[in-house]
């Protein structure tokens, strides 16, 4: 049989060295020939938008097992391939002999897992692009290493599948895990509905708080300086009747469901959740704070700062954090005792503005008062005074909405009044604050306007640490960085509602929290590499617009299951370069030939 065997740029010992370490040739495309079937090596090169052939070399003969004989002229120019067995796998010959690399052996793994994968068919392709990038995360920012110390590395593995099962997935309910397994390349074998439910009743709450220690203790010594966690609560709805912790609370989402709260700390630089709390759902905010504060009273917080809305400003909480050691940065509200009196004597002054008081980089007047707050410690048995800053900020623009929208709201009031029309409880509630009762009924009060006028676009915040006003707004304005992960709790990892019964909740939260980790983490990598492009030039192109899509993009990359005499492989699909490059700038590797 004769083909084109044209030179181009052909290098014959290159090749057989690549045949030998890969252990394919490839591309191939079959010609028949009288009915007998021959593989035929190619390469072509793109010159404009005209394909030029390279060379073309006939392999040997295709049998109707798909084995291949290598030609006698092939073995000529290839003579270290002369004793290798040649297997047709669509466009590509599989190579298996001495001369061919040796592919790296299995690690050792659980049986079940090795049971599923002799299962497979020779080239049973599974899905593997975002589960690779989630358990590369995993190893990198030593979240497997920690579930190993505390779980095992069985049960590790069980559990980081779980967490990329429902981070991969936003609408993943822990039923389906068992379908999704048995099509993902992951490295726990497939578990049933009833198999996970006992892998969340297996999680026992001394080995989640040591797993969360060690996790704080990674962000302690990862940053040296100032720590600031922000810390909220939010509201995960339950349809589940046996959950004792469900309660019916104040809920902005479902309020005819009854309801978890979740406590959470993030780090607000690194933008990773390091602690949780479960609560009963009719726990109010400063409750929830409380709790954590038990939970967290045997941790070194020495340089940390909790950051935190004005629902944790009152007296009583902050006389609590004075007593743990840990510093905060929070919001206050301005009705509090301790905020008045200085209020009050900023007004004025910030209403007028001034050089001194103007913030250039928020557009904002600000001025801070430097107090100290006594409090009772039990430890010494003595009242102790520490620092306290209360910094008061005026938003000019803030305050000209807020001002025209409270003047139509009285003149409303006004005339209601006037026509003698009912009034609901807020409209009363502003003729408290802006009108008197006088013989000839209630009457607006110039003098009740112009004390309330003046608290108009305030904001105040207090600090135990933080004495200037701009840094501390900017610490604060971070803090949304908590929020974000409230909803890719909800949006991205399937904690919406919790479905499972009341021995199993503490185990899904914790995996929950696993793939919170994964996600945030993933979504933090992108935030760097958006800032590392806006320092360049050229804008680079490759970046998705946000992690779903790119988890999206990596469902479609595959691993096909390769089995020699010995051994059972994975090798990878041809990865696309924008998807390579995007590995790069986020800082993961791209993945080896094989996999195990």
């Amino acid at each position: 049989m004769k083909t084109d065997t044209s030179q181009t740029n052909f290098d014959p010992s290159a090749q057989e060295n690549y045949f030998i370490e890969s252990g394919v040739i490839s591309p191939i495309f079959i010609k028949n020939n009288h009915g007998i079937r021959y593989a035929i090596f190619y390469r072509n090169k793109w010159e404009g938008s005209t394909c030029q052939k390279q060379f073309q070399k006939t392999v040997g003969r295709i049998f109707d097992d798909d084995s291949v004989e290598l030609g006698k002229k092939f073995l000529s120019q290839f003579p270290a391939l002369k004793d290798c067995k040649a297997t047709l796998s669509g466009r590509t010959i599989r190579l298996a002999g001495p001369n061919i690399a040796v592919l790296p052996p299995l690690d050792p793994m659980a049986q079940q897992r090795q049971a599923f994968f002799d299962e497979l068919d020779q080239n049973t392709r599974l899905s593997a692009g975002a589960s690779y990038v989630l358990w590369q995360i995993a190893q990198q920012n030593h979240l497997l290493t920690d579930l190993e110390d505390v779980f095992g590395k069985n049960r590790a593995a069980v559990l980081l599948s779980l967490a990329i099962f429902f981070a991969s997935d936003p609408g993943a309910v822990a039923s389906e895990f068992e379908i999704y397994s048995h099509h993902t390349w992951l490295p726990c074998s497939p578990l049933s509905s009833q198999e996970v439910s006992e892998v969340f009743q297996s999680i026992l709450n001394p080995e989640v708080m040591r797993f969360l220690h060690k996790r704080i203790q990674h962000s302690k010594s990862s940053e040296q300086n100032s720590l600031y966690w922000s810390f909220d609560t939010t509201s995960i709805s339950s349809y589940s009747e046996t959950i004792r912790k469900t309660a019916y609370g104040y809920s902005k989402e479902n309020p005819e469901l009854p309801q978890l709260n979740l406590g959470l700390i993030v780090s607000e630089n690194s933008g990773e959740p390091l602690y949780y709390k479960v609560l009963e759902g009719s726990i109010s905010d400063p409750l929830a704070l409380r709790q954590l504060l038990v939970d967290t009273a045997q941790l070194d917080t020495s340089n940390v700062s909790l950051v935190m809305d004005r629902a944790f400003s009152s007296p009583s909480l902050l006389d609590q954090l004075y007593k743990n050691n840990l510093g905060f940065i929070c919001g206050s509200k301005t009705n509090l005792n301790y905020c008045k009196s200085v209020i009050n004597s900023f007004a004025r002054e910030l209403q007028l503005g001034g050089v001194d008081t103007f913030l250039e980089e928020y557009g904002l007047q600000a001025k801070t008062s430097s107090t100290t707050w006594s409090y009772y410690d039990p430890s010494t048995g003595y009242r102790e005074r520490k620092p306290l800053y209360i910094h008061v900020y005026l938003d000019p623009f803030r305050a000209a909405g807020e001002r025209e929208t409270l003047l139509k709201k009285l003149k409303k009031l006004q005339k209601k009044i006037k026509a003698k029309s009912p009034l609901n409880k807020p409209e009363a509630d502003l003729r408290k604050q802006f009108f008197i009762k006088g013989s000839l009924g209630w009457a607006y009060d110039k003098e009740l306007w112009q004390q309330n006028e003046k608290l108009l676009g305030l904001f105040v915040l207090v600090s135990s640490s933080v004495s200037s006003a701009a840094e501390a707004l900017r610490i604060y304005r971070q803090r949304d960085i908590v929020e974000k992960n409230f909803n890719n709790l909800k949006e991205r990892c399937s904690g919406r509602r919790m479905r499972c019964q009341e021995s199993a909740l503490e185990g899904k939260v914790f995996v929950l929290f696993l793939s919170l980790i994964l996600l945030m983490n993933l979504k933090m990598r992108f935030h760097r590499a958006r800032e590392e492009e806006n320092c360049q030039e050229e804008k680079a192109k490759f970046l998705p617009d946000d992690v779903p899509d790119f988890l999206r993009s990596l469902s479609v990359i595959d691993v096909t299951s390769r089995k020699s005499e010995n051994n059972q492989f994975f090798y990878w699909d041809l990865i696309p370069k924008k998807i390579r490059l995007t590995l790069e700038a986020i800082g993961i590797k791209e993945p080896p030939r094989f996999i195990t």
